[in-house]
C-alpha cells in the first residue's frame, strides 16, 4: 500500500515553472532544507520545525509564501525513502529496488500503517528519485546522497 506517499495525488499543483523544468522544484528545495537540517541539527526535522527552517532561510512556497508544516509533512516519509535511495545511487546507476526497501526497513521507515516499503513501492518513484537525484547533484553535489 502506498497510501501515505500518494494520499495528495489528487490535489491541484500548479504547473511548473521553467527553472522548474531545468533544475530545482519546490520540492526539491524543500528536500534539500531538510536535509541541511539534519545535518547542521542532527536530527530530521519534522513539519513544523522545516516550515521554520524555510522560512529562515527565505525559501516560500508555491504560492510565494511560506511553506506550511501541513503541506510539508506529506513530504517527509518520500524523502525518508529517496534519502535511502539516493545512498544506493550513489553506488550504483541502478540501485537494487529490493536493497532499498531492505535498508528503509532497517532504519524503521514504514509506510502508512506500519506497512514495509517494498520493492514495488520504490518503482513507482523511482523515475522521480532519477530526477531528483540529477536537480539536486547540478545544484548542491553534496546533498545528493544525504541522510542521517
Amino acid at each position: 500500500m502506498n497510501a501515505a506517499i500518494d494520499e495528495h495525488a489528487d490535489e491541484q499543483i500548479p504547473p511548473q515553472t521553467p527553472a522548474e523544468k531545468s533544475g530545482l522544484t519546490t520540492v526539491d528545495r524543500y528536500y534539500l532544507a531538510w536535509a541541511e537540517y539534519q545535518q547542521q541539527r542532527g536530527a530530521e526535522p519534522n513539519g513544523d520545525d522545516l516550515s521554520k527552517y524555510l522560512g529562515e532561510k527565505g525559501v516560500a512556497g508555491r504560492n510565494g509564501r511560506a511553506a506550511a508544516a501541513s503541506t510539508l509533512r506529506r513530504y517527509l516519509l518520500p524523502f525518508r525513502i529517496y534519502s535511502v535511495w539516493a545512498e544506493h545511487r550513489a553506488r550504483s546507476e541502478q540501485p537494487s529496488l529490493k536493497a532499498v526497501a531492505e535498508a528503509c526497513a532497517a532504519r524503521g521507515i514504514t509506510l502508512q500503517y506500519n506497512e514495509p516499503v517494498t520493492a514495488a513501492t520504490i518503482a513507482e518513484h523511482t523515475a522521480d528519485f532519477e530526477r531528483r537525484w540529477h536537480a539536486v547533484i547540478r545544484h548542491r553535489p553534496d546533498a545528493a546522497a544525504q541522510s542521517r
